[in-house]
């Protein structure tokens, strides 16, 4: 075949790639549609009449395959002439092969993660259809220029029928076989001993075994890995199990190493997102929004997953301030008291009092308490009282029979409460009655509100510049309304989201994303109104986007609540621009935020608002197709809290 030849009469022959025993590789161009494409030429002398049927078994079995994303696709297969008995038409993937990247180095843990995972989803579409490579090497992975890896040429796969569950012909390159390879029996799992493999090879930059063919064996065989310190340290284990001699410790599956792969990649993101997080506490949020980000992108996460591991990370983050916080109060609550005790031990009973004074001001967190508090250690100060060394129970309860009425009452109610400090487990709860107003709440702004309702509340509270004309604007509508004009009113409206669309451009200059998403949303309610369905329903869109992102930086913040409500608005606005999974997404995210909120409120023993919080989570999951596990856990946590009948 000659370079710029026209085959059929509908590809031209641009470039030759490579060639091996059974096929020639070619880039070409597909004169119909000026696609590029690769065409995989194959040989007669290797296809014999005898091995025909087989060739079109596999090509109906591949037909199955082509379309997944790790596997190169096949457009066609084309019947032969002259020395060739077809050819195969493929996407061309431009980019590199993964022995091409190799010979320039060894690859980043990441990018060995990412190929792994890769490798393993083709793989597992290739073995859930009963199709075994048998040939996974490095110039078999191609790489597209964003690195996501394809598997290519399938020439001698092993096709299994109803019975069979075994290959017994030695094939493929010898290098990568597996042990079991060689003498006789063997399954998908080979392919999976072969990726690992390559996998040790792109992330250390060296075989791991050294030798020639029939050392190799022995080696392989043997269990040999050698020099595994090369590999980093989270790959060890994962590399030692795929690589035993033994094939029973190894993966079982694709599906298997997937999921372990996927364990390492998310441990790395979380332990580089951590280090992150913990080196930003003064630094711009923007800055580490994009951080985590780009950070995300690398390691290949899907939004939802990266958003939970965030979550968490800053979740823990938190604890551990809050944790040190505690800790240094109690400390310093302590040094008062201990400094209180020798002071009484010397008869310094003013000093005494002054230290048991600042320890009270550390210990009450209430302005009211603390007044009352300061009021009692003044009168006790300038009443010259002496305590004795070891006050007994009666003498300090005679010194407060001493008090006024009222502030003694104060005293007392305040030496009744719990003095635990937050961690420490609350053992005797008073029953709460739930305040149902948090569901009911919700249902309300999201179902039964009208357009015109709402703008009516919006504009009965103005606290920025541009809701003054907005005001102006709306007065005039409701003049309108009275007189029944309704044309007019609709003008009016329209008007009106213009003029918020105006304003939602002029905050996002500002990067004001709160009164972006708002401006967008009024714009809606007023687009809807005037009847103009297909502006309402973009102007939605931008509002639901907006939110989200709003919803993210509180996410950033620790603002749970704040970021719950923002994604229920986002909802609400994906809602009426009828995109149903991004609701569902809105909706699920909030559960995730409302949970961490009442959370927080749960250790610090603010049963009610907990209470309140996991009712709000369980309204949200009646809108939702597929409840989150927030929802059962919410359910489960609720039951713990004592109610009031």
């Amino acid at each position: 075949m000659q370079i710029d030849q026209l085959i059929l009469g509908k590809y031209r022959l641009l470039e030759f790639l490579n060639s091996g025993g059974f096929s020639s590789v070619f880039r070409a161009r597909e004169e119909m549609t000026n696609r590029t494409v690769a065409i995989k030429a194959l040989a007669k002398t290797a296809y014999p009449a005898s091995r025909m049927k087989f060739l079109l078994t596999e090509f109906q079995a591949m037909s199955q395959i082509w379309g997944h994303p790790n596997i190169v696709s096949i457009h066609t297969v084309e019947p032969g002439e002259g020395d060739y008995v077809a050819w195969i038409v493929m996407e061309y993937v431009e980019g590199k092969s993964l022995h091409d990247l190799m010979q320039e180095g060894a690859l980043s843990l990441t990018d060995t993660l990412n190929i792994g995972l890769d490798i393993c989803r083709g793989l597992e579409e290739a073995h859930t259809h009963k199709i075994m490579h048998r040939d996974i090497k490095p110039q078999n992975i191609l790489l597209t220029t964003e690195k996501q890896a394809k598997v290519a040429d399938f020439s001698i796969a092993r096709i299994f029928g109803e019975t069979t569950e075994f290959a017994e012909t030695m094939a493929g390159t010898r290098r990568y076989m597996a042990p079991e390879q060689h003498y006789g029996a063997y399954d998908y799992r080979a392919d999976l001993y072969s990726t690992a493999l390559i996998l040790y090879q792109a992330v250390t930059g060296r075989f791991p075994f050294s030798g020639e063919n029939k050392e190799i064996d022995k080696k392989k065989a043997a269990g040999e890995i050698e020099e595994i310190h090369r590999c980093p340290e989270v790959l060890r284990n994962f590399l030692q199990k795929a690589l035993h001699r033994q094939l029973q410790e190894r993966h079982q599956s694709a599906s298997e190493m997937y999921e372990e792969l996927d364990r390492i990649r998310q441990d790395e993101y979380v332990k580089q997102a951590s280090q992150l997080i913990n080196a930003s506490v003064t630094s711009n949020n923007s800055r580490l929004i994009e951080a985590l980000e780009r950070y995300r992108k690398t390691f290949r996460l899907s939004l939802a997953d990266a958003e939970r591991m965030n979550q968490n990370l800053f979740f823990q983050r938190r604890q551990k301030e809050e944790g040190i916080k505690r800790g240094k109060l109690a400390a310093e609550i302590q040094r008062h008291y201990t400094l209180a005790t020798r002071y009484i031990e010397n008869q310094d009973y003013p000093s005494a009092l002054a230290e048991i004074h600042r320890a009270s001001h550390l210990s009450i967190d209430d302005q009211g308490v603390t007044k009352t508090v300061d009021n009692l250690f003044k009168k006790l100060s300038t009443a010259g009282v002496i305590l004795p060394v070891s006050p007994t129970v009666e003498e300090i309860a005679a010194l407060i029979q001493k008090l006024p009425e009222n502030e003694n009452a104060v005293l007392r109610e305040w030496l009744e409460q719990p003095r635990s400090l937050p961690e420490e487990k609350i053992t005797d709860v008073t029953p709460i009655q739930p305040r149902i107003r948090a569901s009911g709440s919700y249902r309300l702004v999201i179902e039964e509100a009208s357009p015109e309702y709402l703008l009516d509340q919006v504009h009965s509270d103005i606290q920025y510049p541009h809701e003054e004309e907005a005001l102006r604007i709306f007065r005039q509508i409701q003049i309108y309304e009275q007189q029944g004009r309704t044309r007019q009113c609709h003008t009016l409206y329209r008007r009106l989201g213009r003029f918020y669309q105006k304003q939602a451009n002029n905050f996002l200059k500002k990067d004001d994303l709160e009164l972006v998403a708002n401006c967008y949303t009024r714009a809606r309610f007023a687009y809807t109104v005037a009847e103009k369905q297909r502006l309402a329903r973009r102007s939605a869109k931008k509002g639901g986007v907006y939110y989200t992102r709003l919803a993210r930086q509180f996410e950033l913040q620790r603002s749970w609540e704040e970021a719950g409500k923002s994604y229920i608005l986002g909802g609400y606005n994906h809602g009426y621009a009828n995109m149903p999974s991004l609701v569902e997404e809105c909706h699920r995210m909030a559960t995730v935020c409302y949970f961490n909120a009442a959370e927080s409120a749960h250790l610090n023993g603010e049963l009610q608002t907990a209470y309140d919080f996991y009712l709000l989570i369980l309204a949200i999951g009646e809108k939702m197709s597929v409840p989150t596990k927030m929802i059962s856990e919410a359910q489960k946590l609720m039951s713990e809290i004592p109610i009031e009948n």
